[in-house]
């Protein structure tokens, strides 16, 4: 196992995305927007990914940080700033098949590059400015078969645990703290942050060196890999899910108006109720058991068995 003390690789996804604040412009014939005319900036949560990224690594000895993005040749000028801020590598991802892809597709191609960087800890932006579909994260740590922390705002690893602690923002305002094993991808919320300039030499330097393409061939993704992350996506209109519906009998004509006004206003609810019990350990495990298997909740693996 590695020393997680020395030689922490933090990987940081980066990603181009439109400059909400510019207004879009329109072609003169079509009324459709210009797309060569959008103004391209770094993505606001993941260039806050790469702080959390860059301070992490200040906390540990011999941490390093390798910046990945998944785009064409235009996209290079956030690699070079994220050199010129501090990151150790920056590598772009490019290949004629990643035209047009969608989320299950970047995650199958993120989560190879990941692999083959070595990585211990995955960073993240949760969503873009535009489509803030929020699953590029998660489903690259489907990919990996690691565990994943959503809406982060604040890191620290412990090397000695083999773990970090995340600090994230759940739903409703509030803010809860936990730790989770690496290697392990944070997917960091879109919080406000000061904006971060890095100093002209380290700029200029970062514009004299090479960024290195990798192609799906070298990360080892088939086309039919991607191909078959695309016949997974369904589109079409929203659909509200239906309740199941059960049979209402109806009350009983000899019952009093109100109570049978009861009935049909409760319908098919059943109240539930419950029960406290106490005792050893084992003793708890057993009854549990036994009230699962009354209520019917073990009956499939009683199905599977008799197969």
């Amino acid at each position: 196992m590695k020393n997680r003390a020395k030689g922490t690789r933090i990987v940081v996804f980066q990603e181009m995305t439109d400059d909400v604040r510019v207004r879009p412009q329109a072609h003169p014939r079509t009324g459709r927007v210009r797309r060569d005319r959008q103004v391209r900036e770094v993505n606001p949560a993941d260039a806050r990914a790469l702080d959390i990224a860059l301070a992490t690594r200040a906390g540990l000895e011999g941490a390093s940080v390798v910046t990945l993005h998944l785009g064409a040749e235009g996209g290079e000028p956030l690699l070079r700033e994220a050199l010129a801020r501090g990151s150790d590598e920056a590598i772009r991802i490019w290949d004629e098949e990643c035209y047009d892809i969608e989320g299950p597709a970047k995650a199958a191609i993120l989560a190879a590059a990941a692999t083959a960087a070595d990585f211990d800890l995955v960073l993240a932006g949760t969503g873009g400015t535009t489509t803030s579909g929020a699953q590029v994260g998660v489903l690259t740590a489907a990919e990996l078969k690691v565990s994943c922390v959503t809406q982060a705002v604040g890191l620290d690893v412990l090397p000695t645990e083999n773990a970090a602690r995340v600090t994230r923002l759940p739903a409703g305002g509030f803010r809860e703290t936990l730790e989770v094993d690496l290697p392990a991808v944070v997917t960091v919320a879109p919080v406000d942050r000061d904006l971060v300039v890095a100093p002209l030499p380290a700029l200029l330097e970062a514009r004299a060196g090479d960024i290195p393409v990798m192609s799906l061939a070298e990360l080892g993704v088939p086309p039919e890999r991607l191909r078959s992350a695309r016949s997974a996506l369904r589109r079409g209109l929203p659909q509200t899910p239906r309740p199941p519906v059960s049979p209402l009998s109806a009350p009983d004509p000899a019952l009093e108006a109100f109570e049978r006004i009861r009935l049909l206003v409760q319908g098919s609810v059943s109240r539930r109720g419950g029960r406290t019990v106490r005792g050893a350990p084992e003793r708890l495990a057993e009854q549990l058991f036994e009230e699962l298997r009354e209520e019917g909740w073990l009956d499939h693996l009683r199905e599977r068995n008799a197969e």
